[in-house]
């Protein structure tokens, strides 16, 4: 619309809203019209008001639109502009109109025939392009979803839509397709086999472990990734966490080596990244590759949780959201530009009907397709509660233990009259949980200030301090803190020890990791490990490695035996975690000369933090099951010293 002096906006069914540049006759104007082929259409004045380049006017008018017509305003002598369809889609009447409830948008093969469906309400005309074919698609007027079937199975074929809407015409991708070409150049029909549910046992305790695909797998590929499932699941992890794993635009699918990225700049939503596959050429070779790292993970007891990005898109303007329904799926600001509260890219506007219904049709997707057990949500608080208590049911109905959080930062946006899913609002989602920044910066120290020290890394003062967070009273239910000290964002805990504990040896700092690591698992709530972390991960001293070289971000397996004792740790630990079942237990703890002792049933944890030895003192006999040498097994009487920097666990004989 910038190529116009008049530009014209449909903002509600009886509301239009014009910009008249003031380079243009001035910017005045006393009369607008509103016309349709051969019919004018009277509009009565409202306001003007004088902008910085342009003046805005606002008109009513009495007639009634037929959305997805062709309009035009005239103006000053008989200049036309098209009539473009902005916020009336925010309206709520244009949401209950056009509200599509059926579950078969994008192309769905079945008995024999291949339907594409386009939910496109303010589009005058779409053409499907199909292997170098062109065909007009039908409109529903009811619910404005653009249809058109074939028979047989077109399984493989490629297509894209071209859009003719607001006066522009736009060829884009399927928003719904679950395949594509090497980045994201056309959609592909996939003729998609559900997977059968894994019917792992109910997790109680969870472990949480972190991973990007290309870091962990040599080649950085879902294959690559299945070998290594056995290490991790000798960890005693029970969920795997992927950091994203749809389609993103940072990387490209047959260049990969030449750019990093973790991924989190989304482009399709139900389409998996070609970088991870064996062959981005073959577009439904990675749904493949993705489903058998699944029951890969699977058939090892551990389960799925995907990274997902629905806070923001990778480019909006170019986004199939904005070229199929324009102004539908994005906020926008009092200036009409998109909103960009996390400064990453523009914010989804999850409240709409049709937004809301996307991401929970994206999500049960995964859940069917792949058997998914989990979802990890990027800036959650950039998504609104209802949108998180939609999702929570409808995957509940799918898979009674789904497993659901993420980040709930109170972050600037500018959707100030929904409820977002926030810090402040975990007594409305007690099913949901968030990462608990408070934890780590008590435990660790201030992410944002390496020199800062925490708890765990030696500044005793915060002894009573760290109790309340492992105690985990921060949200409404404890089960709804995701504890942890280090994940991808940030410096690793091993680089940021090298800072703010300077003056200890390399083998005291070895011996912070296995403490910082114990905190997070003996805390009550969720535990929550970056890979890695069980064995001194370093990024270069790098703050944020998102896109940084495979050099710094890959995983050096090597150092498992380099580290050996602090994965023997990690290992113990969570085997001792799982066999008496306290991470959800309500332990009594108490502090004497900076250390902490918690006390749960027959068990005494006992956190060192200190350079200086600790003597416990106590009346008879404990068996101690754990130092910071892992496992062990023998009795102590009346005292036991905790040395300098441990984690010890006692039991009452």
């Amino acid at each position: 619309m910038k190529d116009y002096f008049i530009r014209a906006y449909l903002d509600d069914y009886k509301l239009i809203t014009i910009e008249m540049d003031i380079s243009f006759f001035g910017g005045e104007c006393n009369r607008f019209d509103l016309i349709k082929e051969d019919l004018i259409i009277p509009l009565q004045f409202i306001s003007k008001t004088k902008k910085n380049t342009y003046f805005e006017y606002k008109y009513s008018f009495d007639a009634e639109i037929s959305v997805s017509q062709k309009y035009e305003v005239m103006g000053i002598n008989g200049y036309t502009t098209p009539l473009v369809y902005r916020y009336i889609v925010k309206t709520e009447k244009f949401n209950q109109q056009y509200y599509y409830p059926d579950d078969d948008l994008g192309s769905v093969v079945a008995n024999g025939i291949t339907t594409f469906k386009l939910w496109a309400p303010t589009a005058n005309n779409v053409v499907l392009s199909i292997n170098d074919q062109y065909f007009k698609m039908n409109r529903n007027n009811v619910n404005g979803v653009f249809s058109l079937s074939f028979n047989g199975d077109l399984t493989g074929s490629f297509y894209n839509y071209i859009v003719s809407v607001n006066g522009n015409t736009y060829t884009t991708i399927d928003p719904y397709a679950k395949a594509s070409t090497a980045n994201s150049k056309q959609s592909v029909v996939a003729n998609l086999i559900k997977a059968e549910p894994g019917n792992l046992e109910i997790t109680e305790d969870p472990v949480i472990y972190e991973l990007c695909v290309r870091d962990y797998s040599e080649e950085g590929t879902f294959n690559g990734l299945i070998p290594h499932l056995d290490y991790i699941s000798d960890l005693g992890i029970t969920h795997i966490q992927l950091l994203p794993v749809n389609d993103f635009g940072s990387v490209n699918d047959y260049h990969k080596d030449a750019y990093y990225n973790w991924g989190y700049d989304p482009v399709q939503y139900m389409a998996l990244e070609g970088s991870y596959c064996y062959d981005p050429t073959n577009p439904l070779l990675v749904i493949d590759e993705f489903k058998n790292l699944c029951d890969a993970i699977h058939h090892k007891k551990m389960k799925v949780i995907i990274d997902v990005v629905f806070n923001h898109h990778y480019y909006a303007i170019r986004s199939s959201f904005n070229r199929v329904v324009p102004y539908y799926y994005f906020r926008f600001d009092e200036n009409n530009k998109f909103c960009e509260g996390s400064l990453c890219g523009a914010e989804l506007d999850t409240k709409l009907g049709m937004c809301r219904k996307y991401i929970v049709d994206t999500l049960v997707y995964f859940v069917k397709q792949f058997d998914v057990d989990g979802y990890r949500f990027d800036l959650m608080s950039f998504i609104d509660i209802d949108t998180m208590l939609e999702i929570e049911k409808s995957l509940k109905n799918i898979k009674e233990d789904i497993m659901l959080y993420g980040e709930g930062w109170i972050m600037e946006t500018c959707e100030k009259e929904t409820k977002l899913a926030n810090f402040d609002n975990s007594e409305l989602m007690e099913n949901i949980g968030f990462f608990n920044d408070e934890f780590r910066d008590v435990i660790k120290g201030n992410s944002f200030d390496l020199c800062a020290t925490g708890y765990g890394s030696g500044n005793l003062w915060l002894a009573r301090k760290a109790i309340e967070v492992m105690q985990s009273k921060r949200f409404y239910k404890s089960s709804q803190s995701i504890n942890y000290v280090e994940c991808h964002d940030d410096m690793t805990c091993f680089d940021k020890l090298k800072h703010c504990c300077i003056n200890e040896i390399h083998k005291q700092l070895v011996k912070r990791q296995k403490l910082l690591i114990s905190c997070v698992l003996l805390a009550k709530g969720v535990s929550f490990l970056h890979a890695g972390q069980e064995f001194c991960r370093s990024k270069q001293g790098i703050q944020n490695s998102y896109n940084a070289l495979d050099s710094v971000n890959k995983i050096k397996h090597e150092q498992k035996e380099e580290f050996d004792s602090v994965v023997k740790f990690t290992k113990d630990l969570i085997e001792i975690k799982k066999q008496y079942r306290f991470g959800l237990a309500d332990v009594n703890y108490s502090e004497q000369e900076g250390r902490i002792i918690g006390k749960y049933k027959d068990l005494t944890f006992i956190i060192n933090p200190s350079q200086q030895d600790f003597k416990y003192q106590f009346n008879g006999k404990k068996q101690v099951i754990l130092n910071d040498k892992g496992k062990q097994d023998f009795i102590v009487e009346n005292e036991f010293m905790v040395r300098s920097i441990t984690t010890a666990i006692l039991k009452e004989l």
